[in-house]
């Protein structure tokens, strides 16, 4: 067995003559190579050296054991010094050597998106649902549950609750379902998005824009802030997931708010977004995901419609689509689509069968800070004065509050007006 080894300095040329000689360790020089890897320039001077000595290389080793015992320390140097690169090298990998992404050509490389673990505040139980689901956690995603009380409120003015809405639910536009009451239409017609909705003056001929504040229901700081905070005009979002929903309408009607109910559906990002154990999804069977919206439907009373989730992979699926929206439709609701980008077909399937439908624009806080807010409610009044009607969504951020609240007051000197989202249903224009 041969082995090469190349060091980063240069032996004495009678030196490496000698190792030349000893025909198991190869010596690569500076300078081309001939046949054998040795460099021919050293072997040059190796030879002028041993001439000018008058010794025979092959002599002195039979000769003198000396040099037999220099021929086997140079050949465990020479073993030590491959020994050291391959721990040095080794240690060198595991602490810094850090692979470029995609590893080496050839070598299978494999990546793995790993989701955040969520915190306690990222949590809530499971809606009791009678088979066992009660005892489920659900993991929400933390930006959900904002981690707030009152106090992160205190700097925004309460406004009082004038022009409160009637109570509801109304008993003409309920039916006992197999999880709780469902919304239906009335014996006379009456359907429930029409009938729960905020009134808004029809001769208003100024650019429209609807905000939906959802997450409602997670945190009990964040509802009661965005109930007593927020003008009336803003729509308010309840999550089926938050505990005692019926407790929040009643406050939420006497300030004047009309509320949708959210319906977790299967994201792009599934399974890192986990939207529970109750969302609409593409594995699932038609019955399957009827039975959940039917649970979600069961959750609160009063509503005028449903709210998608934004990112939503199962929106963009119409043979999945088209039985959900049938049913809504049956219930005499509305719908707003939370904004899946691009390849949706519920805006169009809901069209077709004439269900009532709101396209969502923008979101307002996906960086909750106030410079990014006040940017997006610009870009929301350029979208209404373009279109004549504009519609974001919104989480209950202190942040998001406070810039809402300011931001409404300066509507009437802009000549805009703030409506609830009941009012813009099949205003838009489909692209």
């Amino acid at each position: 067995m041969n082995i090469s080894l190349k060091l980063p300095f240069k032996l004495p040329g009678g030196l490496s003559g000698k190792l030349a000689g000893l025909g198991k360790i190869k010596w690569p020089g500076m300078g081309g190579k001939d046949g054998d890897g040795f460099d021919a320039d050293e072997q040059e001077e190796s030879a002028a050296s041993e001439e000018g000595s008058g010794q025979d290389l092959d002599e002195d080793l039979d000769e003198d054991s000396d040099e037999g015992g220099l021929r086997r320390l140079i050949g465990l140097g020479a073993g030590a010094v491959v020994v050291i690169a391959l721990i040095g090298g080794g240690a060198w990998w595991i602490i810094g050597g850090e692979p470029e992404r995609g590893g080496e050509p050839g070598v299978p490389w494999v990546e793995m998106e790993v989701p955040p673990r969520p915190g306690a505040a990222g949590r809530a139980s499971a809606p009791e649902e009678g088979e066992g689901d009660a005892d489920k956690v659900i993991e929400v995603p933390a930006t959900e549950v904002p981690a707030v009380t009152m106090a992160s409120y205190g700097g925004i003015p309460e406004r009082s609750p004038d022009n409160p809405l009637p109570d509801v639910p109304d008993a003409g536009l309920i039916e006992e379902g197999l999880h709780g009451p469902l919304p239906m239409i009335g014996a006379d017609g009456r359907e429930p998005w029409k009938v729960y909705g905020r009134p808004t003056p029809l001769a208003d001929d100024r650019p429209q824009i609807a905000i939906i504040v959802s997450g409602l229901g997670l945190s009990a700081a964040a509802t009661e802030a965005a109930i007593r905070l927020l003008p009336a005009g803003v729509t308010l979002a309840f999550d089926p997931y938050g505990k005692g929903l019926d407790d929040w309408v009643p406050l939420a009607r006497q300030y004047g708010h009309e509320f949708l109910i959210y319906v977790p559906t299967e994201p792009k990002k599934f399974p890192v977004v986990d939207p529970g154990p109750y969302a609409l999804e593409t594995v699932l069977d038609a019955a399957e995901n009827l039975r959940r919206l039917e649970f979600v439907l069961s959750r609160v009373s009063g509503y005028v419609g449903v709210v998608t989730g934004t990112g939503s992979f199962f929106t963009s699926e119409e043979e999945y689509v088209q039985p959900i929206l049938d049913a809504i439709k049956g219930r005499g609701l509305m719908i707003v689509d939370g904004g899946g980008g691009t390849g949706q077909v519920l805006p169009e399937i809901a069209t077709r069968i004439k269900l009532p439908r709101v396209i969502n624009d923008l979101i307002l806080d996906v960086e909750p800070s106030k410079a990014s807010i006040d940017r997006q409610l610009a870009r929301l009044e350029e979208i209404s004065r373009e279109k004549a009607v504009a519609v974001a969504i919104a989480e209950p951020y202190p942040a998001t509050i406070e810039r809402i609240v300011a931001w409404a007051a300066s509507l009437e000197q802009k000549n805009l007006t703030l409506v609830p989202v009941s009012s813009l249903a099949d205003r838009q224009f489909i692209q």
